[in-house]
């Protein structure tokens, strides 16, 4: 029987304790492995945030794992083929359907911009401080939504405005009622004024008065009102209710009456009944007394046609300027 030297046997025993402290480290190493490659990764989705325990070793693999479906739109953060670590942030933005309205024109897309802020630079829309944002960029993005962008200018508007002059009336009773004498004429004034106007996209929507210099004052128009009702002629006292001045032709016999059914005669004149009632008794200078008896088309306004026996008289009196008086 063979027996095994004492250097022999401590060979063997080496031997067996480098084997077994292996396997222990090969056990230990699977272990610890399979619990060290576990990580923890938060996802949010669309704005709901969950916590996950996961041995994916890339963002697709875990949303793999995870089932979250993606839609052509949507963007991931950070990108599918980044390698996950303890504590990775995985964020899902949902893209939605956006109709942006903006520098007179529209455009529909998708974006997964979480806030109106944040489509308006994807899209490089460069806002103004005055500029009208609906809803307002730091409103969150939820659903299909509208975005409209008000743009806002305001400017200074400089202008010359007229001032009114107005007309100053004094009573003269040496003039007669109905006629009137103009003393000194007036003129407009002048003022400038700067405006501030705010304009929506082009549109003006208000102004607002900010100052006014007026640089030259109105100076008024004066004029003698007649208040007097009665003159004198030829020695005789005629008293009136109103008197007019007027432009008078003449006319003689025609054949027909009047428009009243009268004979026309010397004292028949033809008026304007909108200016002197039919039937007014009048004193005409340069004519005498007359009664408004007749009418005629070409008769308009301050103008009357008088009466006169023969044509020869009528093509002498011509055309003039009188004044008449329509008596009480």
């Amino acid at each position: 029987m063979d027996r095994k030297t004492p250097t022999a046997v401590s060979a063997v025993r080496r031997a067996w304790i480098i084997a077994g402290l292996a396997i222990i480290t090969l056990v230990a190493g699977t272990v610890f492995g399979f619990v060290w490659t576990r990580k923890t990764v938060t996802l949010v989705d669309d704005g709901k945030q969950i916590t996950i325990k996961t041995r994916a070793a890339d963002v697709n693999t875990f949303l793999l794992d995870q089932k979250v479906a993606l839609g052509p739109h949507d963007v991931v953060m950070p990108g599918q083929s980044e390698k996950l670590t303890d504590g990775t942030l995985v964020e899902v933005r949902r893209a939605h359907r956006i109709s942006l309205v903006a520098d007179n024109g529209k455009s529909d897309f998708y974006s997964a911009g979480k806030t109106v802020g944040d489509v308006l630079n994807e899209k490089k829309i460069v806002l103004n401080v005055e500029d009208i944002v609906k809803p307002q960029p730091g409103d969150r993005i939820t659903g299909d939504t509208e975005i409209k962008v008000v743009r806002v200018v305001n400017e200074s508007e400089v202008k010359k405005v007229a001032i009114a002059s107005d007309t100053r009336r004094i009573p003269n009773p040496e003039i007669s009622r109905g006629i009137s004498r103009t003393v000194s004429g007036g003129h407009d004034g002048e003022e400038v004024q700067t405006w501030r106007v705010t304009y929506h996209d082009r549109q003006e929507v208000t102004r607002s008065l900010m100052d006014r210099q007026i640089t030259s004052q109105p100076v008024d128009k004066v004029v003698e009102v007649g208040t007097g009702q009665s003159v004198s002629r030829a020695g005789e006292v005629i008293r009136f209710k109103e008197a007019l001045d007027v432009v008078a032709t003449a006319y003689t016999y025609t054949g027909y009456n009047t428009s009243s059914g009268t004979v026309p005669a010397y004292g028949t004149v033809a008026v304007d009944p909108s200016v002197i009632p039919m039937g007014a008794r009048l004193y005409i200078e340069g004519y005498g007394y007359a009664t408004a008896l007749d009418r005629g088309s070409a008769i308009r306004g301050n103008r009357i046609d008088v009466f006169l026996e023969s044509e020869n008289e009528a093509y002498s009196w011509g055309v003039k300027r009188v004044r008449i008086y329509i008596l009480d």
